[in-house]
């Protein structure tokens, strides 16, 4: 991001502006990326797309900018050459935090035993497993999808003792993935707290709100 100012009556103000604006065109980019391509729908709640938001703010809309502001002086004689290195430094800063980002993105919401478990790559290298890829089961990821158990107890036990032993849970045991909507969802419908039990839960009374907001009765939905 580098910027040129011929005219030398241009304030530091005007110039921190100036590339504060430019900055925004590129955050607008990156924002659209997080909230409707990285982390869509509730992904944003609730793996820290905020989190990731601030920090790419922190360095497109703040730290260039304030940079320009603080060094920034019409006529100075190496002007050029700091506006390109301010630049230079936002733009790796950017690109690393974009990266990081993008990296924490959920790539898997996997239903196991009437939970949703929520996974990135880190999920599975951590157990020192190969992530899966989630276009195998979708075309735009997050993939939702079911950690399928054996029929066979037999077969059932065995993968759950050689599972305990590498200390990996079954939920993210990417070959018992099957597409959640080709066998996991009478599991979820199943699965379902009932309204007489979510409604003693609700001790806010948020239940009837949310009906009202959303449509519908109880029993169109599953909770």
């Amino acid at each position: 991001m580098l910027l040129n100012f011929h005219d030398r009556d241009v304030s530091r103000y005007e110039a921190a502006f100036y590339h504060f604006c430019i900055s925004l065109v590129v955050f607008v980019g990156l924002a659209y990326l997080v909230l409707f391509e990285w982390f869509p729908d509730f992904f944003y709640a609730i793996d820290g797309g905020w989190e990731g938001m601030r920090l790419i703010i922190g360095v497109d809309l703040v730290l260039g900018p304030m940079l320009t502001l603080v060094v920034f002086k019409a006529g100075k004689a190496r002007l050029k050459l700091d506006l390109t290195l301010i630049g230079l430094l936002q733009t790796v800063c950017l690109a690393a935090g974009t990266w990081v980002v993008y990296s924490e993105r959920p790539t898997l919401f996997v239903f196991y035993e009437d939970h949703f478990y929520s996974a990135n790559a880190d999920s599975h290298e951590r157990f020192g497993a190969r992530p899966p890829d989630p276009t195998a089961f979708t075309d735009r990821p997050p993939a939702f999808v079911y950690a399928k158990t054996p029929d066979d107890p037999i077969e059932e036990a065995n993968q759950r003792r050689v599972l305990y032993q590498t200390g990996m849970p079954f939920w993210a045991n990417s070959p018992s993935y099957v597409a959640l909507q080709d066998e996991g969802m009478e599991k979820v419908f199943s699965a379902g707290t009932g309204e007489f039990e979510l409604t003693r839960r609700d001790i806010d009374g948020n239940l009837g709100p949310w009906l009202a907001r959303n449509g519908g009765s109880f029993d169109d939905y599953v909770f």
